[in-house]
């Protein structure tokens, strides 16, 4: 059954599927249209890339050498970000919306609620179910360390100021601890367990009048939805 509620980082949300080129919600099947009027494309996902190359004057500049990035959240805790290939400067800019606001919530969790960084990344729903997730484990007095994977990430489509991002994330080297100690809690939800720590999350992101792009919407596709499984490496 496929439902939408907001963001995969997964603690204390409710379970969401998605999505082929479109998701259903209270029964009623209709597609996926992120940001303005933006619907779902298939596209194939790119390689990992971090550094660009020289193109015409003017030109968006691709990025073209595979790499991994690992960004520290929090002595502890990291995010390993394999960077696509083959985006324009533009479409940099849209993946790097989705990044930021997932390595910057790892951080409000971290800080229990203290670093609000996470919030300036997105709107609308997103930002009410960015806070919520935040909230979930500030509220239960929990913290987090090991290591998130982000990879497989693509522009899906663009339209206009709006833009769907896809990735594919792995939270099985996440552990949950408690905020006070640091110790690993007795049982650790299933969400850092294989097969379901391993998802599909898509961003509707959209870009301001500021110029800079934001995420307005989160979905995911959890196993065993097909979209999930295509994560598994």
């Amino acid at each position: 059954m496929i439902s939408v509620v907001g963001m995969r980082m997964r603690v204390a949300l409710a379970a969401v599927a998605l999505l082929g080129t479109g998701c259903s919600a209270a029964g009623a099947d209709r597609p996926f249209t992120p940001g303005d009027g933006v619907a779902s494309s298939g596209t194939t996902a790119a390689d990992p890339s971090s550094a660009a190359t020289p193109g015409p004057l003017g030109a968006p500049q691709p990025l073209s050498t595979p790499a991994v990035e690992n960004v520290e959240v929090a002595p502890g805790m990291s995010v390993s970000i394999e960077w696509p290939a083959g985006l324009d400067g533009s479409q940099q800019a849209m993946v790097k919306a989705f990044t930021d606001g997932y390595v910057e919530s790892w951080k409000a969790v971290v800080s229990q609620g203290k670093d609000t960084s996470y919030l300036t990344g997105v709107e609308d729903q997103a930002g009410r179910d960015a806070y919520s997730w935040v909230r979930g484990f500030v509220d239960r007095r929990e913290s987090a360390t090991g290591s998130a994977k982000v990879y497989a990430m693509r522009v899906a489509s663009v339209t206009g100021r709006g833009a769907e991002v896809d990735a594919c994330v792995d939270e099985s080297g996440v552990r949950v601890t408690e905020a006070g100690s640091g110790r690993a809690i007795a049982s650790q939800p299933a969400w850092t367990q294989q097969p379901t720590s391993v998802y599909l999350q898509v961003a509707a992101v959209r870009k301001g009048d500021d110029g800079a792009w934001r995420v307005r919407t989160y979905l995911h596709a959890s196993y065993p939805h097909e979209r999930a499984k295509e994560c598994r490496r």
